[in-house]
């Protein structure tokens, strides 16, 4: 196996490794594109905990050129593929109880396993998804975010009719106003970039406010002075958490949702005062199948986001040269490289 890895803080290097292909429930994909998300722009400039060295690109797509066990008849070579960004560690309290679901040690792709910048990888047969044809690449490349959100939705027990305020017009924040629409639910997106707020209105929501001193009677209004009973901060923003706590009403759920684990802070004040429920969601583990069928029936439309794609002999630069230039725009700190 050929790929790139960082080395250590802002360094980068290719690497060769042997892959293991011996077990009888395992099948070995060609990674075609791989996607790198913040978080791994984060780990290249040494803002995550990782250990290096480590392989980058969260998200991966690729082709299958063997299974193990030949006679296999679901799995066969040349099937597109989603080798799943997750995997639970089959060893903690939780996933001995049955519990995946709720891993306490999530083996994640790029962070603390290995990514997909690489030619080719080797996982277990129940570690990918097949995608149909009506599924394209580029959509497949958001698999993993769309699994998020619908995490996220079920978290919420999202109701029709009811809304759902969302601070962060990121990417996420985006993909979940979508579905939360999908699910006839209202999102109110609620961001300080108009460039993001813009995007959210191209991709069909309806209700963005601007992060200003009049945003919480904007969603008094839109809620009938109740304010909201779902709220969902988004990790992948810039916004104060304050803005979250003071849109949500009483005894409402707020949830944080995305794939970084920044250090926040929470006034729990305010928290215990309206008596709020806490969640937190950090990735699609468990929903990746449901994913794909929503990007099947075009219940999200990717096609309002654009980001960079270069070949694998630019990957380094494009890496370095991204990592320098990070904002808080839906899309940027995100490259996909096109492996073959």
């Amino acid at each position: 196996m050929d790929g790139i890895q960082i080395t250590a803080a802002k360094k980068l290097s290719t690497v060769t490794k042997k892959e293991d292909f011996s077990s009888i429930e395992s099948t070995k994909v060609i990674i075609t594109k791989a996607m790198l998300i913040r978080e791994d722009f984060n780990a290249y400039l040494g803002n995550e905990k990782i250990q290096y060295p480590i392989i980058p690109a969260r998200i991966g797509i690729g082709k299958i050129s063997a299974v193990s066990d030949e006679e296999n008849q679901t799995l066969v070579r040349g099937m597109r593929v989603f080798p799943h960004p997750e995997r639970a560690c089959g060893k903690c309290f939780e996933c001995f109880q049955g519990e995946k679901q709720h891993c306490a040690a999530f083996n994640i792709a790029g962070k603390n396993t290995d990514g997909f910048l690489r030619d080719f990888v080797v996982v277990d047969n129940n570690e990918i998804s097949l995608l149909p044809p009506s599924v394209t690449d580029f959509q497949a490349l958001f698999i993993e975010h769309v699994a998020l959100c619908v995490n996220v939705v079920d978290l919420l027990k999202l109701k029709k009719g009811e809304h759902v305020v969302i601070v962060g017009g990121d990417l996420l924040g985006i993909f979940l106003a979508q579905l939360v629409i999908y699910y006839q639910g209202v999102p109110i997106i609620v961001d300080n970039n108009e460039n993001n707020l813009k995007l959210a209105q191209s991709a069909g929501v309806y209700y963005t406010l601007f992060a200003d001193n009049r945003v919480e009677k904007s969603v008094s209004d839109l809620t009938g002075a109740r304010l909201s009973k779902k709220v969902v901060y988004m990790t992948g923003s810039n916004l104060n958490t304050d803005i979250a706590l003071k849109l949500a009403g009483q005894h409402a759920t707020l949830c944080f949702a995305g794939f970084g684990t920044p250090n926040l802070k929470v006034n729990f004040n305010v928290a215990l005062i309206k008596q709020l429920n806490f969640n937190c969601v950090t990735n699609g583990y468990g929903n990746i199948d449901s994913a794909i069928n929503l990007l099947a029936n075009n219940a999200v439309d990717t096609s309002v986001f654009t980001v960079p794609s270069v070949k694998q002999a630019q990957a380094m630069e494009a890496i370095k040269e991204t990592a320098s230039n990070l904002t808080f725009d839906a899309t940027s700190g995100m490259l996909i490289v096109e492996v073959i």
